[in-house]
């Protein structure tokens, strides 16, 4: 092992230095070399820290060997480990976005009563969880449960239970934490925020309400990305209106103009639009100005 070779040499290693190697061994799911790696620390004389034992832990669930994560937290707890709301997250995490939302909530629970106080971040978890894997409702709960106990949620909170809700095709209720989110916690909607709202307005057929959504967005100093102008420019084909298709031009025209690299099939998707629609003036206005920029193909020709 290069590292291993390196670690022996003159370079004195720490546990730094040997935590990075362990998660990078887990970040390519080769947690038995992690293992080898915490191992070796220890026949070195450096003690594994708890970042050592989270990151392992973390490996496991990215494998997903539910049962050796289970062992391993086991263990740590065996060790007197001073086990952390890092460590529990990952629990929560781990087994809840492989559906053992009961166990993902019994430690959770586990945590609470061994005084380990839950961090947004942990309630984060546990609300994303049930939100996929099992009730938008139960999130919710989970949330109300989270403010009820002074937490302030943010919008990383905000985005998963609007999410779900627009999942489950509940927009008003969506729209209502939207509004919350900035009343009630001043949590601004980020960009995601909005492209979710967009996106399922869309999907619903309110094409119109998702232009609203991004002209709040505007509004609200959130500058739109490439999934937002795909989103839209996607949904305007949708019906297939000639008035659509020259917003879908202008939006095009406005995402390169942003620095947004549109992807082949759509660049050539609003152009043959605009062609079979009778606006062959606008798609050559669009196929002259971007040739200039140099940020098309230069074989696409009217």
């Amino acid at each position: 092992m290069i590292c291993s070779k390196f670690f022996r040499g003159r370079f004195k290693a720490d546990s730094i230095s040997y935590n990075i190697v362990v998660n990078g061994w887990c970040l390519i799911k080769r947690t038995p070399k992690a293992l080898e790696m915490m191992k070796e620390m220890v026949e070195r004389g450096l003690s594994p820290t708890l970042t050592t034992y989270n990151i392992l832990l973390k490996g496991y669930f990215r494998i997903g060997q539910l049962k050796e994560a289970w062992d391993f937290f086991s263990e740590m707890k065996k060790r007197k480990c001073d086990i952390d709301v890092v460590t529990y997250t990952t629990m929560v995490h781990g087994f809840g976005v492989t559906g053992e939302i009961q166990k993902a909530r019994k430690v959770f629970d586990q945590m609470v009563q061994e005084g380990v106080l839950p961090s947004v971040a942990t309630y984060n978890a546990l609300i994303q969880v049930l939100c996929k894997k099992d009730s938008v409702d139960n999130a919710i709960l989970a949330f109300e449960e989270m403010v009820r106990k002074g937490y302030v949620p943010n919008s990383v909170t905000y985005n998963v239970i609007i999410r779900g809700l627009c999942h489950t095709g509940d927009m008003q209720r969506a729209i209502e934490f939207m509004v919350r989110m900035e009343e009630k916690d001043e949590c601004q909607p980020n960009v995601q925020t909005y492209n979710v709202m967009i996106r399922y307005l869309c999907d619903a057929g309110e094409v119109e309400k998702g232009f609203d959504m991004l002209e709040k967005m505007r509004n609200r100093s959130c500058l739109p990305n490439l999934d937002t102008y795909n989103i839209l420019i996607s949904d305007l084909f949708v019906r297939k209106k000639s008035g659509d298709l020259v917003v879908a031009g202008k939006l095009l025209m406005e995402m390169i103009d942003r620095g947004f690299l549109p992807r082949k099939c759509t660049f050539n998707q609003v152009l043959n639009g605009l062609l079979l629609t009778g606006n062959q003036d606008f798609a050559k206005e669009i196929l002259r100005s971007q040739s200039r920029c140099g940020r098309i193909p230069r074989h696409l020709k009217l």
